[in-house]
C-alpha cells in the first residue's frame, strides 16, 4: 500500500497540509514519499525530516501567534527603490520581505540536516531565475529526466524549503549554490509529476487552493497573492493528471498569502475533512 502524498502551494492555507498528514497518520496510512510545491513544500520538509505530528502541530500555533515577527521587510531596498521610480530609472528590488527569519526558523526546525539525510523520499520544487528550469531538490535515486527540470540532491533541506516557497514579488529570491530561485509553484503548484518523476507510482494529491474571488482592494500583497493564484490555478490543471485520488479540503475564504491567524483553522479543517475521507482514501489505497 505504498504510496506518495503531493501537497499544493497556497500560503498559509498550507497549515491544512499538517491536519492531513495527522489524519492519515492516525489512520496508518503514512506516506513512503511527500513531494510539496510552496507551502507544500515546507510541511512536506517537516514530513520528511522525521518530525512528529505533535510537533508540527505546535509549530503552526506558533506561527499564528508570531508569524508576522518572521517576514522581515527589504528596507534598505526599498529606500533605494523609491528614487530609482521617481527618477524613472530601472529599479532594482526584488521582493518586499528578505526571507531570512522564516529560514532561520526552519533551520531550527530541521537542524543542518540535508537533502540526503531526510527518512522519506522528498521532492522540493523551485525555480531558478538565471536558466528557467525548475530546480527540483530531492534525495532520490530513481529520477528520470524530464524538460526543463534539473534535479538537485546538495545542499539543506532548511535551504530548499524556504527558496520554493519564495513567492515572487513578494520575497527575494534565495540564492542556493548556483541558482537564484524562487517559488516551486510558478511551473509546479501541485507536483504530482514530479513525484512520479522520482520513482512514486501512486500518489495521494491534497489541493488547497480556494474559489477564486476578486481582490479585496488593490495593495501590492493582494494583487500579487491573486496573480500568483490565477496562474498557479491554470497550471495545476495541467499538473494534476496523474494523481490517484484529489483532496480537497474545504478551508475559510479568509485565508491567503500570509494570514498567520488563520493558520490553526486551517489544519483543524485539513484534520476533519480527511477523517471523512478515509473509507474513500483507503478504497483507493487497496486499488493498487
Amino acid at each position: 500500500m505504498g504510496y506518495g502524498l503531493a501537497l499544493a502551494g497556497g500560503g498559509t492555507r498550507g497549515a491544512a497540509h499538517v491536519g492531513v498528514f495527522k489524519a492519515l497518520v492516525e489512520a496508518g496510512l503514512r506516506p513512503d514519499a511527500v513531494a510539496g510545491a510552496s507551502a507544500g513544500g515546507i510541511v512536506a520538509g517537516l514530513i520528511a525530516s522525521g518530525m512528529l505530528v505533535s510537533q508540527m502541530e505546535q509549530a503552526v500555533l506558533h506561527l499564528e501567534k508570531h508569524g508576522g515577527d518572521y517576514l522581515d521587510p527589504d528596507y534598505s531596498g526599498l529606500l533605494a527603490f523609491m528614487p530609482q521610480l521617481l527618477a524613472g530609472k530601472g529599479v532594482s528590488l526584488s521582493g518586499l520581505i528578505k526571507g531570512d527569519k522564516l529560514l532561520d526558523y526552519f533551520f531550527q526546525l530541521t537542524g543542518r540536516r540535508h537533502m540526503d539525510e531526510t527518512v522519506l523520499t522528498l521532492v522540493i520544487p523551485a525555480v531558478d531565475l538565471v536558466s528557467g528550469n525548475t530546480i527540483c531538490f530531492t534525495n532520490s535515486d530513481q529520477v528520470r529526466e524530464m524538460e526543463r527540470v534539473t534535479w538537485e540532491w546538495n545542499g539543506y533541506l532548511c535551504e530548499a524549503m524556504m527558496a520554493g516557497a519564495s513567492v515572487p514579488a513578494i520575497f527575494a529570491p534565495r540564492k542556493v549554490g548556483r541558482y537564484l530561485l524562487v517559488d516551486g509553484g510558478v511551473t509546479d503548484i501541485l507536483p504530482v509529476n514530479l513525484l512520479q518523476a522520482a520513482g512514486i507510482r501512486d500518489v495521494l494529491a491534497v489541493d488547497i487552493a480556494g474559489d477564486y474571488e476578486a481582490p479585496s482592494d488593490r495593495s501590492v500583497m493582494e494583487v500579487a497573492s491573486h496573480s500568483f493564484s490565477i496562474m498557479s490555478g491554470r497550471l495545476k490543471e495541467c499538473a494534476s493528471a496523474g494523481e490517484m485520488l484529489l483532496l480537497k479540503p474545504p478551508l475559510s475564504p479568509k485565508a491567503g498569502l500570509l494570514t498567520f491567524e488563520q493558520m490553526g483553522g486551517c489544519m483543524e479543517q485539513g484534520y476533519e475533512y480527511t477523517r471523512k475521507m478515509l473509507p474513500r482514501i483507503r478504497k483507493a489505497l487497496n486499488r493498487m
